[in-house]
């Protein structure tokens, strides 16, 4: 859906539905025009300023501090924004367009804005008569991410992550430039009590601010971290999939224990449909997490402010190097952690090498093309796509060494941020969240200024997340994760035996028997995910039917739905999930050239 689009003078810029009284249109320069929805997005004058906004619930910038930095060229100190800011100079025919620190707000924008009516927009539908960049397409389909400043367009660029693009000119003459702004991912100190001390301050005040809240609740530690900070405003929570299962019986003890509402959804088939197809593909140009669509309608009905982890495995220390080893040097990295040695044992794999980055990120199949028309996967394949998306990665490596990010972990973790995190795990709660109804702990500045300040090791595997639970809300450390079987708040070598542990229960049927005879979370299936049920030739057909091109081979996607494996259901419905987002974003077809 269209929030903005700068554009030359056109009657109705919008490709969508969008009637034309729901936007609002303001002068730029001779020509040169910005109209926004004037329903969803804010408007304010400021100074020599008129803002625009649109962004996380009650999360709109200081807008005198803005204006000042934009006037004193102090613009790079705009960070850590929670949305999309653009500032409109009313003196000069001049705007700037502001993302957030992660880049879960797309910007797209023109390359050559001088042959393009439309020069920038949130939606790449604006831009829909472009040929496709097949690099892209290979690259969402493989991750539900696309590598650097590309979009699934040839001549349209992304906004990278915490990045400012200046529009200047008039029709006859636009002149675009981007700067990014001031870089935090400079990690490497110490964890202090004072630090802990700031955390729990910094997700206090984010519960303060959304003291109506509906709370995507698992068994892992990102939402128990969030909910030791919330639990004296009394979220609702809220939980989805199996509810028989282990995962869930544990967010059920959390609740009793709290003493907090507990919303339980089961899938159902009847839950996927046409109108969840649509609504999502015309709300949010994205078909990724559809599952989570019902606690966004539901937030709505009663009010409530969508909060999720998302974002916590920076803070957890999730998105290192270490999750790229094979399972014999993880497992060693893994005990070194346990034994404080990590940082000895980790340079002795070399996760410590910036090199060693590039090769654990490369790309280097192209198993992702059986879901594409043999001849069109044959053709694909001639067309260098892994050679391009190696070096796209390599040169976003080299510019996160250039603007001083020198630190191998730091530079891994960032990649990983900005792309799975911003362009993909953080569609969970925004694509859900009616009218922008959501907020996300994570992403304050303060906190992401303190986070960055810690080194990656005294983050991993959740250290710093188990201090701050065990000083805000320790009972909660009673309970197991949903990923172990010991108790949260055990030493993380007995944790991490228990994971094993796990694993080695859920494939042996004497060993499942024991478990379920001895443990009080015996007799369940592990994990909330639950589309055995969900994904079927109906769902693959029900899907298909919202494809328009005839890239895709639909006997191979409704054969894979028929499939008795049921843990590759999930898989396969993420997977048609990219599938129908991109056919969304390209039609009407281009050929491949």
């Amino acid at each position: 859906m269209e929030l903005f689009i700068v554009h030359r003078n056109i009657s109705n810029p919008s490709t969508s539905k969008i009637p034309w009284d729901h936007l609002e249109k303001i002068d730029i320069a001779k020509g040169l025009y910005l109209s926004y929805r004037k329903d969803l997005v804010e408007g304010e004058d400021y100074g020599n300023w008129f803002f625009l906004w649109y962004g996380e619930f009650d999360a709109k910038p200081d807008l005198s501090l803005l204006a000042d930095r934009l006037d004193s060229d102090r613009a790079a100190e705009t960070w850590g924004g929670r949305g999309v800011c653009i500032a409109i100079n009313k003196i000069k025919a001049e705007l700037k367009i502001i993302n957030d620190s992660y880049g879960s707000f797309p910007i797209f924008f023109s390359k050559s804005p001088i042959d393009s009516d439309v020069i920038a927009s949130n939606s790449i539908k604006a831009f829909n008569q472009i040929k496709i960049d097949w690099t892209s397409f290979y690259q969402f389909l493989s991750f539900g991410y696309i590598i650097g400043e590309f979009s699934i367009f040839n001549n349209v660029s992304r906004l990278m992550a915490n990045s400012m693009l200046a529009v200047s000119g008039n029709s006859n003459e636009i002149n675009i430039k981007v700067n990014r702004l001031e870089n935090f991912w400079l990690m490497g100190g110490e964890v202090t009590e004072d630090k802990v001390d700031s955390i729990i301050d910094i997700l206090r005040f984010e519960a303060g601010k959304i003291d109506r809240s509906l709370l995507m609740m698992s068994g892992g530690w990102d939402s128990r971290l969030l909910l030791s900070a919330m639990k004296d405003v009394s979220p609702v929570l809220y939980t989805h999939g199996n509810l028989a299962s282990r995962e869930i019986a544990i967010v059920r003890d959390i609740a009793n224990l709290l003493r907090l509402e507990l919303i339980e959804h089961d899938f159902s088939c009847d839950n996927f449909d046409d109108s969840l197809f649509q609504g999502y593909l015309e709300k949010n140009e994205s078909m990724m997490f559809s599952h989570w669509a019902e606690a966004g309608r539901l937030a709505s009905t009663r009010s409530l402010v969508m909060t999720a982890g998302t974002f916590g495995e920076v803070l957890g220390g999730h998105y290192g190097t270490l999750n790229s080893l094979p399972p014999k040097k993880k497992y060693l990295s893994l005990a070194a952690h346990m034994l404080g040695l990590g940082g000895f044992v980790d340079r002795y794999l070399h996760l410590e090498d910036i090199e060693q980055v590039y090769e654990l990120l490369k790309v280097s199949n192209y198993n992702v093309f059986w879901m594409v028309r043999d001849e069109i996967s044959e053709r694909l394949k001639t067309l260098q796509l892994m050679e391009d998306s190696n070096d796209r990665l390599n040169s976003v490596l080299t510019s996160y060494r250039e603007q001083g990010t020198d630190n191998a972990q730091a530079i891994y973790e960032r990649f990983y941020t900005e792309h799975r995190g911003g362009q993909y795990i953080n569609l969970q709660m925004k694509n859900a969240a009616v009218a922008g109804r959501f907020r996300n702990a994570f992403t304050n500045r303060d906190l992401i200024a303190v986070v960055s300040s810690i080194k990656f090791e005294d983050r991993a595997h959740n250290k710093l997340n188990k201090k701050v639970v065990r000083k805000i809300c320790p009972e909660l450390l009673k309970f197991p994760l949903a990923a172990t079987l010991a108790n949260a708040g055990r030493p993380l070598l007995v944790q991490e035996i228990s994971r094993a542990t796990r694993k080695f229960i859920e494939k042996n049927n004497l060993g499942m028997t024991l478990y379920s005879k001895m443990s009080v979370y015996g007799g369940r299936k592990f994990g909330w995910n639950d589309f055995e049920a969900i994904v079927s030739p109906e769902l693959a057909n029900g899907m298909l039917a919202n494809f328009q091109s005839d890239l895709w081979d639909r006997d191979a996607i409704v054969g894979a739905s028929n499939s008795k494996d049921s843990g590759m259901k999930y898989p396969l419905f993420d997977m048609l999930s990219k599938a129908l987002t991109l056919d969304f974003s390209i039609t009407p077809q281009r050929p491949i050239e």
